[in-house]
């Protein structure tokens, strides 16, 4: 008589409750810790250009944390920008600050994103490219007639993901404070994301930790 085979039964992780987890065993501190995910990749070469993931996600719970966003406009739109935040550069200020690196790169530091009209992207190219560039803070192009307010709401909300050489891709999405449903609620629009530019069975191991404690693996 031939024996049965036993079936190997996969474990459901189940991911709410390892954010729990994670939140219960992160050591207290003096300031409100980060929620970090990190993705193991497998089977790709993140040197390789059509390979690289750099994508911007709208997390719906937010960041946890305030983001300012820089707006770069001209006439009609100069006046609008002015009324949603103060950090808003009309022509005059791009190319009185162009020979300022200094200033140039506090900006840019102090801005997680940017929003241009198109007709400013070339002076932008020039006179602030070699410093936004670099950081990845090429400004998005607002369409034309398009009002700036839902575009500027959406990426205060949002987080820069960028691949390096390993094949390890970090993010921020959220922090300690947070209810663990939001924090999953953003967790899901991350790997939503990163479905986009990668194929998700090519993640090997995802990680949790808040910035001082220990990752909890969830996959």
């Amino acid at each position: 008589m031939v024996g049965k085979e036993k079936k190997t039964e996969k474990k459901t992780v189940n991911v709410a409750e390892k954010f729990k987890e994670m939140l219960e065993k992160s050591p207290k501190r003096k300031f409100v810790q980060s929620v970090d995910v990190a993705l193991k990749f497998k089977d790709i070469d993140f040197k390789k250009p059509e390979n690289k993931i750099d994508l911007t996600v709208a997390l719906p719970k937010g960041p946890g944390r305030e983001q300012v966003v820089g707006i770069f406009a001209e006439g009609d739109k100069l006046v609008e920008a002015k009324k949603i935040t103060g950090r808003v550069f009309g022509k005059d200020d791009i190319n009185s600050l162009k020979n300022s690196k200094r200033k140039i790169r506090k900006i840019a530091n102090e801005c997680a994103f940017f929003i241009s009209q198109q007709d400013l992207m070339g002076l932008i190219g020039k006179t602030w490219g070699t410093i936004l560039g670099p950081r990845g803070k090429i400004p998005q192009i607002l369409p034309p007639n398009a009002p700036i307010a839902p575009i500027f709401e959406r990426l205060k909300k949002s987080i820069k993901i960028t691949s390096k050489k390993n094949t390890v891709v970090y993010a921020k999405i959220g922090n300690e404070k947070m209810p663990a449903d939001d924090l999953m609620a953003n967790y899901n629009a991350l790997l939503e994301g990163i479905a986009e530019k990668a194929d998700k069975k090519k993640i090997a191991a995802i990680y949790l930790k808040t910035t001082m404690g220990q990752p909890v693996r969830i996959q």
